[in-house]
């Protein structure tokens, strides 16, 4: 029996043993390791438009034979020959955008994926509203986009949008070498809103929405519509026949179109339809000539006894009732008041004088405060002027020497090089030549 229960008292001391520790862990076998997700590049940001309007003018330029080269080299499906010449094209001008995106292009057609983003990068940067966002949908482009170099592109496209609309929020619209850009003054960039070759004779501006005008060969119409708050132009479409009167009409979701008994709707997408009767609102008439004019009477709180060609020798501003008018026998011309963005102060161009003499000024832009209606002159012209603010502090004033930032501070004009107008057009005086001279006038004789 002390046999057995020595037996039974060793293994009772066993499983305590056992007990008070926990049995060791199975081994698991922890598989190869695994390396880290190599981040995407990203690319750096690029300054958006160009600094200088002579820069879009790369047709004119020593790089445009060799982009004809790759354009031939392109319609004969010669990708290889494109690449050739369009860096050639590059080579003689740098800034020839259209050789750069069609560089990017034949590379990615070519198959060289990795040299796509260079002229990419170059043409979006400098005409983003054109080749950014179709750089993200050309079927060219498809494989270049499933790389991580094309998903770092679409990035950088992306987050390029939130400062091109941020730009084009805060600019002017000028006209340069028949077309229109936006001038960005607090960066000094422009970057381009129509590309009709030079064929955009006027705009007529309606907050941030523009319809254009074109006139092509044979006297032929066109209009198109620019929409800055989300940054799209649309090419310009032909309407009615040619070298007849046009009428264009600002509505709230687009524009009207008139000629003769015939109409059409313009939407913001570039969409023409036929349209009612025309409506009332901001004005742009166009003559067989091609005389522009504006009516955008009335502007709100601002009252006057206008005459039939829309001038007068005083205005009174409604919020403050302080009455503005300048020097007889000078006239406000009212199409051309505008309120500054803080709604301080107004800008008008006034007429000079009921007479036009040969080389005399005949037109003069004004600024005037509304707290106390005291008006300050701040240029003068010859042939005529266009006003639009800047920001509260500085107007943009076009005249006989094109475009000028004036600030409001020093009146010092800062030209802005290659601009031949605003968006809006010149008010010319309507007044009669100098009445002749009476025979034997002492004023008659030589000096």
């Amino acid at each position: 029996m002390r046999i057995w229960a020595l037996l039974a008292l060793l293994t009772l001391l066993t499983l305590g043993a056992c007990g008070n520790h926990a049995p060791p862990a199975a081994k698991r076998d922890a598989g190869p390791a695994v390396a880290p997700v190599a981040a995407l590049p990203e690319l750096p940001a690029r300054p958006l438009g160009l600094a200088d309007l002579g820069g879009f003018a790369w047709r004119s330029r020593a790089g445009q034979p060799a982009f004809r080269a790759a354009q031939a080299a392109e319609s004969a499906g010669d990708w290889p020959g494109v690449v050739r010449a369009c860096t050639q094209a590059l080579a003689a001008d740098p800034g020839h955008l259209d050789a750069a995106w069609l560089l990017a292009i034949a590379y990615a057609k070519t198959g060289a994926l990795d040299r796509v983003t260079a002229p990419l990068a170059l043409a979006a940067a400098g005409d983003y509203g054109k080749w950014a966002v179709a750089s993200l949908t050309h079927p060219a482009l498809r494989d270049f986009l499933a790389t991580p170099a094309g998903a770092a592109w679409r990035r950088r496209v992306e987050a390029d949008r939130a400062t091109y609309l941020a730009a084009l929020a805060r600019s002017i619209v000028v006209r340069a070498n028949g077309d229109l850009f936006a001038f960005d003054a607090k960066d000094a960039r422009s970057y381009r809103l129509t590309r009709t070759n030079g064929h955009v004779i006027a705009a007529l501006p309606a907050g941030k929405r523009y319809a254009y005008v074109t006139r092509r060969k044979g006297g032929r119409w066109g209009v198109g519509a620019i929409d800055l708050d989300d940054g799209h132009s649309t090419h310009d479409v032909p309407v009615g026949r040619p070298n007849g009167p046009l009428v264009v009409v600002a509505m709230p979701d687009g524009f009207w179109v008139g000629q003769g008994p015939v109409a059409w709707s313009l939407a913001l997408d570039g969409t023409l339809l036929a349209a009612p009767k025309k409506p009332s609102g901001p004005e742009l008439t166009i003559s067989t000539a091609g005389a522009v004019r504006l009516a955008r009477l009335p502007i709100a709180s601002i009252t006057a006894d206008w005459d039939d060609q829309a001038l007068a020798s005083a205005i009174r501003l409604q919020p403050t009732s302080r009455v503005v008018s300048v020097a007889s026998p000078g006239l406000i011309a009212g199409n051309t008041i505008a309120w500054s963005p803080d709604r301080a102060k107004i800008a008008f161009v006034a007429q000079l004088s009921d007479q036009c003499a040969p080389h005399a000024p005949t037109v003069a832009a004004f600024v005037a405060d509304a707290a106390t209606g005291t008006t300050r002159e701040l240029a003068r012209a010859t042939s005529g002027l266009a006003i639009d603010w800047v920001d509260d502090h500085e107007l943009a004033i076009a005249g006989d020497d094109g475009v000028s930032l004036v600030p409001l501070g020093t009146s010092t004009p800062i030209p802005l090089t290659g601009t031949t107008g605003l968006a809006e057009p010149m008010f010319v005086a309507r007044c009669a030549p100098p009445e002749p001279l009476a025979d034997g006038s002492d004023d008659d004789d030589p000096p």
